[in-house]
């Protein structure tokens, strides 16, 4: 075994909130235990392991190996893995290590050194970290080891041998400067120009190994050979390829069933990713299913997709080995938002190539045009060939005037700060060069699915041409208008209520005004107004003014940029105001002419633009005070009574029992003073619906349903009006109630949900900012829910209220109709399905029509109330009977539906 003199002990830091770790040792089998058993006795003997007694235990597991049915102790280092500090990982990137042989040294050493770990010493004061448990009834001993030598398993253990056997080898470098030696981990490459070299050369490096106390085994040595395995690859003559070995590993995956297996199958060809060419445009069909959040469906598309990869990687070509004393020739192409490249170097006419890249650009720049992604790609290729080139010069060569186009970008597509990106990292004359587009460019002729033909084009007419919506858009007047129109938005809070309004104006007269939903923000309410200014211009030519910046810059520039993007932001998300920005979007092409012109706001001038602003601005105030614009539309149930049979339930022949209404047999409904009895249900839905467009108070509602009552008698008004204000969340949210009872009376609720006790408490100590505890208890059911926060006050309460306890215990009551939250089989998505008729209520569950089980109160939501027209057949609108079934087991009811 060995050991390197040279090295200090190593202590292990510890995170300053870490704390010992006990976890008892596993159960394994007699046979892994005696497998393991020389194992242990040998380190002993070696005294690699001591005894000794830690409060730090972690298990040790057998592990067998392939082939020869040995097993091996590996120890389950996670826990201490996650208490100990991170350091910076110094091993090298394999994809840039190769890049730093020169290809004129083509005879090759190969060495594995035996043990790496174990040659360096752990100190004594980190030797309790990592102790485990070990029973030998042969030698009687039973307690815990520990390792004396650096462990295997340990997150930290290759960085800091690494960087201890480079420190050792510091000096072969420097005395043997014709070598080249690549050291990855403990797999060491000697490179030679000559045999003669590279066999002295290994004698020299094996001599000071051995000086040092390194052993390198001599089953997996390579000495003095032309070609030679090192880290998967394949070395020969300057060139690399990759071994048969590794693709038939990926080659062999069978078809990933599950978002993990698929990861696991990219992350293993990707790392054959430099010898595959459009590898980024292959996978694109997969890449979508890695998502946790998407449904795994796996079709047509991706199975093809995954056969494409592997038969890549079964005629993977060979690659040169790049030699930094040449310049590099980049060739970029880019096609569906995949930016692809080779990156070459000449070898006498030829041009050899030394890496294919393809990399799937942003959402953003994939929004772009053609002349501008292939600046984004260009950018992001030669980021990555920078690995290989080390600094040398480029010259880049693609299918667009990219020069021209950076050196001038147009002002409507890219940000201050992708310019300036660009241009520092392209327009560098002392490295990167730009070469003449050639018809055959190697990156344009790798594999895609339809390869477009190329056409000659100007980039910077094609820019002019896509800049905007529509061609002939402009933002100056029309000298030939029939119509000059002037818009507004206004948004403003009025007793504790968000107002908003929107306005087309003439400058005399107005074209069209009208309220908008409360709580709409201004930027939507100019959008609207903008909106219905090109609606009402249809096959005109007309001017419109606008003071919006942003919707003058959605109609003039973002509206192309986010119809190209999908209508999503950089961070793939829909866009705010999504559905006003698409009406835009299609309304810009009905005026015959146009021209949206951005004015300032709040002008004091007497010109026309200042009153004609003004007028749209005092236009839409005043209509955000006014009613909406829109019909209210009554349920078809309660509007023609004559033409429809309303359904009566048991409570509701009650009703009409006790106020002696009489029955029509003619209409079918019953009848009370002249006026049809509206039923409870029907009641309530008409209620809820004027209070929903008009958030009147119980007392104006009221007066309102009775002024308006010349058809229908609906029994216990004043109460529904009540139920119905009362449990309207807006309302709650402006209009403050205060509650006066007694001191010292506490509410018990008459069901779940409904009167909640609150209070806060500190935690200490606070941990991430959260140093409150605020606690909401249930006073019906006792049942408690508590959320940590930052601070005490009134508006977290609130918002907890809001966000928490309103949408998950709103429980609802016996009849009334509901959805609830189901999973399905196969990939366990929660959907909502229903809706169910509520037949039983505890504290804590529902019982409800064709689900035999309880249903969780938390997995419940309430149903929207519907028309009968709307209804399905077996909804809660029949009439139901129910039957009860008494069970064996005395805790079990049976209940069953009879439809009359």
């Amino acid at each position: 075994m060995g050991l390197a003199v040279n090295q200090p002990p190593i202590i292990i830091n510890l995170k300053p909130s870490a704390t010992p770790i006990s976890i008892r040792q596993y159960s394994m089998s007699k046979e892994a235990k005696e497998g393991i058993r020389p194992h242990i006795q040998r380190l002993l003997q070696l005294g690699i392991l001591i005894p000794c007694q830690s409060p730090w235990n972690t298990p040790l597991l057998p592990v067998k190996k392939p082939g020869t049915g040995d097993y091996w102790p590996v120890q389950d280092l996670r826990e201490v893995n996650w208490r100990t500090e991170d350091i910076h990982p110094t091993v090298p990137n394999p994809y840039n290590l190769l890049s730093t042989l020169p290809p004129s040294h083509v005879w090759y050493t190969v060495l594995d050194l035996k043990d790496a770990f174990f040659c360096l010493r752990l100190s004594s004061q980190s030797q309790p970290i990592f102790a485990f448990e070990w029973k030998d009834p042969e030698t009687g001993f039973s307690g815990q080891l520990t390792w004396t030598r650096l462990p295997q398993g340990f997150k930290n253990s290759p960085t800091l041998f690494d960087e201890g056997l480079h420190r050792d080898l510091a000096d072969f470098r420097v005395g043997h400067p014709d070598l080249v030696l690549l050291q990855y981990v403990d797999d060491l490459l000697l490179a030679a120009r000559t045999e003669q070299d590279c066999v002295k050369g290994t004698g020299a490096l094996l001599e000071r190994l051995g000086e040092l106390g390194y052993r390198a085994s001599a089953k997996k040595a390579q000495i003095g050979h032309r070609q030679v395995t090192y880290l998967g690859y394949l070395l020969e003559g300057g060139q690399r390829w990759l071994t048969e070995s590794r693709k038939k590993a990926v080659a062999l995956i069978p078809a990933p069933t599950n978002a993990k297996g698929l990861r696991e199958f990219l992350g293993s060809a990707g790392f054959c990713r430099l010898w595959i060419p459009g590898f980024a445009e292959m996978a694109a069909p997969l890449y979508p299913l890695t998502k946790s959040n998407t449904p795994y469906h796996w079709g047509k598309e991706q199975q093809l997709a995954f056969d494409k990869i592997k038969r890549a990687l079964l005629t993977a070509p060979a690659l040169s080995l790049p030699d930094v004393t040449k310049p590099f020739t980049l060739y970029v192409d880019e096609h569906n938002g995949i930016a692809k490249g080779v990156l070459t170097q000449k070898l006498g006419p030829w041009k050899r190539p030394v890496a294919y890249f393809s990399k799937k650009l942003d959402s953003v720049a994939a929004g772009w045009p053609p002349c501008l992604r292939i600046i984004a790609a260009m950018a992001v290729l030669v980021k990555d060939s920078d690995k290989l080139t080390f600094g040398q010069p480029l010259t880049v060569v693609a299918p667009h005037a990219v020069e021209t186009v950076i050196r001038q970008p147009p002002d409507r597509w890219l940000s201050n700060a992708r310019v300036t990106h660009y241009q520092a990292m392209l327009l560098n004359s002392e490295r990167i060069q730009f070469g003449t587009a050639t018809s055959l460019n190697p990156a344009t002729l790798l594999p895609e699915t339809e390869s477009p033909s190329l056409v000659m084009h100007d980039c910077h007419q094609i820019l002019a041409e896509v800049h905007g919506t529509r061609g002939d858009l402009t933002d100056q007047p029309l000298p030939d208008a029939e119509a000059t129109w002037y818009t507004d938005g206004s948004s403003f809070l009025r007793n504790g209520e968000r107002k908003a309004g929107a306005a087309v104006v003439d400058g005399k007269a107005v074209i069209w005004a009208s309220a908008v939903e409360p709580g709409t923000s201004a930027q939507r309410a100019e959008l609207i107004a903008l909106t219905q200014a090109l609606r009402k211009a249809k096959d005109k030519k007309v001017n419109i003014y606008t003071d919006s910046r942003y919707a003058f810059a959605t109609a003039h520039v973002h509206g192309e940029i986010y119809r190209r993007r999908g209508l999503l932001t950089s961070a793939g998300k829909n866009i705010k105001n999504r559905e006003e920005i698409q009406d835009l979007l299609h309304s810009l092409f009905l005026p015959r002419k146009l021209s949206i012109i951005h004015c300032p706001g709040h002008q004091r001038g007497n010109d026309p633009v200042a009153e004609g602003n003004r007028m749209a601005d005092e236009t839409a105030r005043a209509a955000a005070l006014g009613p909406q614009a829109l019909s209210l539309q009554v349920p078809e149930a309660v509007r023609t009574p004559g033409q429809l049979s309303l359904e009566y339930s048991d409570s509701d022949l009650d009703i009409v029992q006790q106020i002696g209404a009489k029955y029509d047999e003619q209409m079918k409904v019953w009848k009370h003073q002249g006026k049809t009895v509206l039923p409870q249900k029907r009641a309530k839905e008409l209620v809820t619906h004027l209070h929903r467009w008009t958030h009147l108070g119980h007392k104006k509602l009221k007066a309102l349903l009775r002024r308006e009552g010349q058809t229908y008698y609906i029994p216990k008004l004043p109460s529904l009006i009540q139920q119905v204000a009362n449990a309207c969340v807006p309302c709650a949210k402006v209009n403050t109630k205060h509650l006066k009872m007694p001191e010292g009376t506490r509410m018990r609720g008459e069901r779940p949900g409904t009167n909640w006790e609150v209070d806060f408490t500190e935690i200490k100590p606070g941990k991430y900012g959260n140093k409150y505890l605020l606690v909401f208890i249930d006073t019906f059911s006792g049942w408690t829910e508590a959320f940590p926060t930052k601070r005490e006050t009134a508006q977290v309460v609130v918002k907890k209220i809001l966000e928490e306890i309103f949408p998950r215990f709103g429980l609802p009551k016996i009849g009334d109709s509901v959805y609830v939250r189901r999973h399905q089989s196969r990939t366990l998505e929660p959907r909502w399905k229903g809706p169910y008729t509520v037949l039983l209520t505890t504290p804590t569950a529902l019982k409800v029509d064709g689900i035999a089980a309880w249903v969780h109160a938390s997995h419940v939501q309430r149903a929207p109330s519907t028309s009968t027209a709307d209804a399905s057949q077996d909804g809660p609108d029949e009439p139901l009977q129910w039957k009860l079934h008494r069970t064996q087991n005395p805790l079990k009811i049976r209940l069953s539906k009879i439809v009359q």
